[in-house]
């Protein structure tokens, strides 16, 4: 009779998915002593109901794998398939990347139990009620306090009366995994200093008076010592992540300009090959991508773009096929050491003919409309997630007669003489002309970007700390500052917890030493539990 009630029960797909959260709420309640929601006891219902049908069934060899496969909910029904697609495909919401909400992390769970009441004690609303275990109430609540907590550790001691020798109590393995015994500033601590430096921008001065304001004084000399200590602790990595960009498939190079106070003009070659004094500061930024991952480097000293690039592919394999290499249009920025493959930013490009908008605004409405039919044709590619070899195909067949277009109509202008060449719009379009092979290599070359506006963001982070530190006192600062910068800004990249990942290579600073290659943002964690 029962077997008859399990037959005739009509059943209720469920997902992997749901199984696995299923599972997990039931693990859950089963460590916390909590109750299930009445949705979770029907899903268990009806995975016991399903488990129970599947037993029945291949007690009588009446199954085939296509309906048993069914039947588990490792495929779906004909009639879920039907109902999916009728609903179509959902449109990715507007908003952060996935991978950056991969290093959210999750809220602690605090229980809150009844000091006056527990399961069977009888009703204080009514006089005959019995009470029960149900479905907690919940909410979360977002704590502040001081980035940095003071700890004194107090060891107990004792001493032998006879022989006078000490017996000091050992510390949890938790405090000694942020920091050596009697070190006073954590390892989390130093890490913590490093990112609101160079990724938040606050100098050493501010955080020492903000510290001062939460009670918890550092000075901001002793700020940036704890994170010149950081650095020669990751130092390794930053290292070992510089040589890896050389074996890169695609550069995108940039600088900005930047201040060191004490550092005085130096003897040096310049692109030309002569030697001469030069005093130019600033920052070059590079992203070299090598396989699926992007390595994110900085260097703040007298020298251009172009010169860092060379010193990256200067330790290039000879082997290696020529890389593509994204940047503007300036010589400066051109390696001269190994041969790549050009492509030049669209963005500025567009850029010149936008800032003459209000003195040419038909000429130019009508280039800027232009322009950003390309950008649409860029991001149908991304939202298609095409490979490379298709996305070249698409904007050959959609972008390059665009190209073409705003070329031809530039030209027939310059040809007329209804445009002056050394008039604002005559410079938009004698730039365009002349780069126009590098403007149009991502209609050319497989791989090439079509502007290199991810570099400039990135630079944004040493515009960031220029604008609020105003200058690196040292080249000694300036070089703590590109090692944990470029260590950061890879981290961001990847979705990683910058935080933790600071912690951890100063924890196993030693290993890291002789294997770096072990402890780069995305796989370090396989080398240790953290």
């Amino acid at each position: 009779m029962q077997n008859n009630k399990i037959m005739t029960q009509t059943f209720t797909d469920i997902s992997s998915q749901e199984l696995d959260a299923l599972i997990e709420r039931i693990t859950q309640a089963k460590a916390h002593q909590l109750t299930l929601s009445p949705e979770d006891c029907e899903l268990l219902l009806d995975a016991l109901l399903t488990l129970a049908s599947m037993q029945e069934k291949l007690s009588d060899n009446d199954i085939t794998i296509s309906k048993l496969r069914k039947l588990a909910g490792i495929v779906q029904s004909s009639e879920s398939l039907k109902s999916n697609l009728a609903k179509g495909k959902k449109s990715t919401p507007h908003g952060r990347k996935n991978k950056a909400q991969a290093a959210q992390i999750k809220p602690e769970v605090i229980h809150h139990k009844h000091t006056d009441l527990q399961k069977g004690d009888n009703c204080p609303e009514c006089p005959t009620g019995k009470l029960y275990k149900f479905e907690p109430a919940t909410f979360l609540r977002i704590t502040g306090h001081s980035p940095f907590k003071p700890e004194q550790h107090v060891m107990e001691r004792l001493r032998c009366n006879a022989c006078g020798a000490y017996f000091t109590a050992p510390v949890s393995d938790e405090v000694i995994a942020d920091g050596a015994l009697h070190q006073k500033y954590g390892y989390s601590a130093r890490a913590l200093m490093s990112i609101s430096k160079y990724y938040a921008g606050s100098p050493f001065y501010r955080q020492g008076s903000m510290q001062d304001l939460l009670g918890v004084s550092i000075s901001a000399s002793s700020i940036f010592d704890q994170i010149e200590q950081a650095a020669n602790a990751v130092y390794p990595v930053q290292k070992y992540l510089t040589e890896l960009a050389a074996t890169a498939e695609h550069y995108a190079l940039d600088d900005t300009k930047n201040r060191i106070l004490n550092q005085t003009s130096v003897m040096k070659k310049s692109r030309d090959g002569k030697t001469r004094a030069r005093t130019g500061v600033y920052t070059s930024g590079l992203i070299a991508t090598v396989a699926e991952h992007n390595i994110i480097l900085f260097q703040t000293n007298i020298g251009h773009a172009g010169e860092f690039i060379d010193e990256i592919l200067q330790k290039r394999p000879a082997d290696l096929a020529e890389p593509i290499l994204m940047s503007d249009a300036l010589s400066a920025n051109k390696p001269s050491k190994v041969m790549v493959k050009m492509s030049l930013c669209n963005s500025h490009a567009r850029r010149q003919f936008y800032d003459v908008h209000s003195h040419f605004p038909e000429e130019v409405a009508w280039v800027i409309e232009e322009y950003g039919k390309i950008w649409h044709h860029e991001n149908t590619v991304q939202a298609q997630s095409l490979p490379a070899d298709k996305r070249l195909a698409y904007h050959q067949q959609h972008s390059l007669p665009v190209m073409y277009r705003i070329a031809n109509w530039g030209q027939a202008h310059l040809d007329k003489g209804t445009v002056e060449a050394n008039s604002g719009l005559g410079k938009a379009i004698n730039y365009y002309l002349k780069h126009f092979a590098g403007l149009s290599a991502f209609c050319c070359i497989e791989g090439a970007q079509l502007d290199n506006n991810k570099m400039e963001n990135q630079l944004k982070l040493i515009i960031r700390d220029r604008k609020n530190a105003m200058f690196k006192k040292t080249q000694a600062g300036a070089d703590i500052g590109d090692v944990l910068t470029s260590l950061i800004a890879t981290c961001a990249d990847a979705g990683v917890n910058a935080l933790e990942y600071l912690t951890v290579l100063q924890r196993y600073s030693d290993k890291l030493r002789l294997n770096p290659e072990l402890y780069l943002p995305w796989n370090y964690k396989s080398q240790s539990p953290d």
